[in-house]
């Protein structure tokens, strides 16, 4: 149920009731953004996002994080060109919690001097951390060109000149002029009933002081008469392009066809160009198209990346693939496939309240109406193909192209390679003739229907044929059904010269049947409205499927297909190896997987979990087909699987539908692997040079094994150390402005895990950021944790597992993977009771076990820290 009102003030109110989960979101949209700031006061915006953070009229710094996250919440914010956003997750019984603290910050912060010095820092690091970032800055090159005079060609974090000096009393002016509240809208989404919040709405939000409204009027884009292309060398290895043409704002009514053009060419295996550069030919690493239709005039764009030596051939297939999409108008069939896929993401956004607020949020913002997604689909379903033509024809003009390619290759030869490709593309447009066509509309779709009213049913365990296991909890709520079977594999099993198997077999075992092959099988999927993949990790291997109860059965045929008869084929195999090989060449542009596969070397030595999951090149060269299926038989006896289904289901029927398709599994026993972590005999640094803005630090010791009784007390000690109320961010973050990102590391495993913390900051800040981290660590050793941050610990994790359980597919994985792991298959049932019977006793011995050990010590930067 939805409900619109206005309060006294101005301030927009959006109420959207769901009792799915009892969770609710707490979002206030303030209508301005980076695109509102005057010359002078580029980034001012998002530094403000950060600031009411840092203090009110009722909190203290800190305070507010601790506030939410003590009463099981998660907050956060977001800055982007049109709106700042602000949000809190909790339970729906602490919702006058979240309204509290989002009042405090959008009515009453008090930007107190030290604290904005404080928040620079953390801003100028979050800065340098774009700058390390390939996307980032091939983002930043794409709108910078795109956007000769409008804002949007500035980038949303600003600039460090104007951080550095902005004053306070600007930051004040600015708050007061743009954050009022009719310049705002609270939404508020989840298990909330209308009549009994709007009263407390009223007395939190009513009050904010009254502020004159500035104006902003934008600088409008020159309409486009030319064509731009930008070429830049980088010292990335990854190589980006991007190639966009100008559209109309959201309101405009090609929008709707102009969504579907993007789906039809790059959005989903079965896409064109998808197909064409990726599955058919290993030429990109991905390819994609998305229409961005912001507030005002957004862009058509087709984005890539690649090894720079397949650009001329990638160039090539797509201008294939533009000139058929000016030519000719789609099959009725990939119409049919976008509108149901746009369609289902109904279905699936329900699943989270956050997800829920943000669509209506999303809404209200863009069209005035926070229902409009109704009109929008309804806009979808009246498209022809012949529109989608038309729209291609009308906006993919070579006079308003623009081509950006962040490069590793040369600079002017690229330049000439894409200055000759366009000619191309302006001979096929100006040759190409619209042809005669017969609009065709795709018909209703029937969707079934939601059975909301059923109340919810435990977990059943049952036995399968040979021996198989069949977790299953009906849910009612949503039509969404997730499947899961996962059995013992991973790193763990994999031969010793076949380093990367399991990632590779992940990557081409769900891919095609005996009787789909690959193209059908990803046409029949998006058709479907359903993703259905492989996984491999540490520990396990698997299949996943997320479909829709009207999509059931035939998924569930695709999903035994590949489960009972493997069908890998070469030419796939050597696609993915090639692709896996290109990831292992960008190494580089990661510095923080970088400082984590060093770590988990010198923790683990010879044991398996010391391997990256990609491999290596010279094992990835000698994996042939047959290796990897017989990889994937020799792990996947049907005696030794484990499925879980959550969902819309007949429990009857799946049993014997799981049972039918079972039988024509073999039976065999699996051998077990068994592996002995080496003991950490001495402190261990590892220092890798790298020329990046910031340095990467790791602090790890060896941790928990998955089913040790202690795993609990450790995930305490996590929490009171993780999240922005949490000492990391405290200590490292507020007090000493040190880094943009800090924080803690876990994992369990089947022999032994780890334990850590993380932190990304300037290189010059590092031997001072390792120190604090020990620091923190040594206060939980020697210092009993007080009952007030135990508590806050204990309802942050609590308040996170149940946030983390909305959706069907956490649920499934959660409790396949605890039974599998030698936990109860409802152990996250009884979690709530487990966490707060710990004490702070508990969390000290543990502290003192873990922290005593060697520990490893890991820098990736300019500077060493040891």
């Amino acid at each position: 149920m939805f409900k619109n009102f206005q309060l006294k003030n101005g301030m927009n109110v959006v109420l959207v009731e769901s009792h799915k989960s009892p969770v609710v979101s707490v979002q206030m949209w303030v209508r301005t953004g980076s695109a509102d700031e005057q010359k002078g006061e580029e980034g001012i915006s998002h530094f403000i996002e950060h600031l009411v953070f840092k203090g009110t009229q009722k909190y203290n710094v800190g305070e507010i994080a601790s506030k939410v996250e003590s009463s099981g919440g998660e907050l956060n914010a977001y800055t982007s060109f049109d709106q700042t956003v602000f949000y809190v997750t909790i339970s729906s019984h602490y919702v006058e919690t979240a309204m509290d603290v989002v009042s405090q910050m959008m009515g009453h912060p008090i930007f107190d001097p030290t604290e904005v010095d404080n928040e620079r820092e953390v801003v100028l690091e979050e800065i340098k951390r774009t700058q390390d970032n390939p996307h980032r800055q091939a983002s930043r090159m794409l709108f910078s060109t795109v956007y000769k005079n409008h804002p949007y060609g500035l980038p949303v974090i600003g600039y460090e000149k104007v951080i550095k000096k902005v004053s306070v009393e600007k930051l004040k002016e600015y708050f007061n002029a743009r954050y009022v509240p009719t310049n705002m809208t609270l939404v508020i989404a989840g298990d909330v009933k209308a009549k009994d919040i709007k009263p407390k709405i009223k007395s939190y939000f009513e009050n904010f002081e009254d502020h004159k409204l500035r104006k902003i009027k934008r600088i409008k884009e020159p309409k486009q008469e030319k064509k731009r292309i930008k070429v830049e060398k980088t010292d990335f290895k990854e190589n980006l392009f991007y190639i966009s043409w100008p559209v109309p704002s959201v309101r405009h009514k090609d929008i709707p066809a102009l969504d579907v053009l993007s789906l039809i060419l790059g959005q989903g295996d079965s896409s064109r160009l998808l197909k064409k550069l990726r599955i058919e030919q290993p030429l990109v690493n991905y390819i994609g198209a998305s229409t961005y239709t912001p507030k005002d005039p957004g862009f058509f764009t087709i984005s890539a990346s690649l090894n720079h030596e397949n650009l001329e051939k990638s160039l090539e297939i797509l201008l294939e693939e533009l000139e058929h999409v000016l030519n000719s108008a789609p099959d009725l069939d990939e119409l049919e496939k976008s509108v149901i896929n746009m369609e289902s993401d109904e279905f699936y956004g329900l699943e989270t309240v956050e997800g829920l607020a943000r669509k209506v949020g999303t809404f209200d913002f863009l069209f005035d109406d926070y229902a409009y997604f109704k009109e929008f689909l309804k806009q979808i379903r009246e498209l022809t193909t012949k529109d989608i033509l038309r729209v291609a024809r009308k906006y993919l003009k070579p006079e308003t192209m623009t081509f950006t390619y962040m490069t590793t290759g040369d600079k002017e030869q690229a330049k000439k390679q894409i200055q000759k490709w366009t000619t191309k593309y302006k001979k096929i447009y100006e040759s190409s003739k619209a042809p005669r066509v017969e609009p065709q509309k795709v018909k209703p779709l029937k969707w079934g229907k939601t059975l909301s009213s059923r109340k919810e049913a435990p977990i059943e365990n049952i036995k399968l044929n040979g021996g198989a296991k069949l977790l299953v909890k009906p849910s009612y709520e949503t039509p969404v059904i997730n499947l899961r079977m996962a059995t013992f594999g991973g790193l763990r099993y994999e031969p010793d010269s076949k380093s990367g198997i399991t990632e590779l077999a992940s990557r081409v075992w769900a891919n095609q049947t005996k009787n789909l092959t690959e193209v059908e099988l990803y046409q029949k999927l998006d058709h479907l409205a359903s993703s259905f993949s492989a996984f491999g990790g540490r520990n396990t291997v698997g299949l996943n499927l997320n479909t829709l109860t009207a999509f059931f059965d035939p998924t569930l045929d695709i999903f035994f297909d590949v489960l009972k008869d493997p069908h890998v084929s070469e030419d796939i195999v050597e696609r993915e190896k090639i692709i896996m090989k290109e990831k292992l060449s960008r190494k580089d542009d990661n510095p923080t997987m970088q400082a984590m596969q060093a770590t988990m070397r010198s923790l683990y030595g010879k044991h398996p979990y010391s391997r990256e999951l990609g491999g290596n090149a010279e094992s990835l060269s000698s994996i042939t087909t047959k290796d990897v299926v017989d990889y994937i038989k020799s792990l996947t006896p049907k005696g030794d699987l484990n499925f879980s289904l959550v969902g819309q289901v007949d429990v009857d029927k799946c049993v014997e539908k799981l049972n039918n398709n079972l039988k024509g599994l073999k039976g065999f026993e699996k051998p077990e692997q068994k592996h002995i972590v080496p003991p950490l005999t001495k402190n261990v640094y590892n220092y890798m040079e790298s020329k990046k803005e910031q340095s990467h630090i790791i602090l790890a010791y060896p941790g928990l094994v998955f089913d040790d009784k202690k795993v609990n007390t450790l995930q305490m000690i996590q929490s009171i150390l993780a999240g922005q109320g949490g000492r990391l961010f405290i200590e490292l973050r507020d007090k000493k402005s040190l880094a943009y990102s800090v924080a803690p590391l876990r994992m369990e495993g089947i022999e032994k895990g780890y334990f850590g913390t993380y932190i990304g900051c300037s290189p010059e800040k590092g031997k001072l950021a390792l120190q604090m981290m020990r620091d923190e660590l040594k206060k939980l050793q020697d210092t009993l944790v007080g009952p007030e941050e135990l508590d806050r610990a204990k309802r942050y994790l609590i308040g996170r597992h149940d946030i983390d359980l909305q959706k069907n597919s956490s649920v499934a994985a959660t409790i396949l993977f605890d039974d599998l792991y030698g936990l109860k298959h409802d152990a996250y049932l009884k979690y709530s009771d487990e966490i707060q019977s710990i004490t702070a006793e508990q969390v000290m011995a543990l502290a003192q076990e873990i922290f005593s050990q060697n520990h490893v010590v890991t820098c990736v930067g300019s500077e060493s820290v040891e």
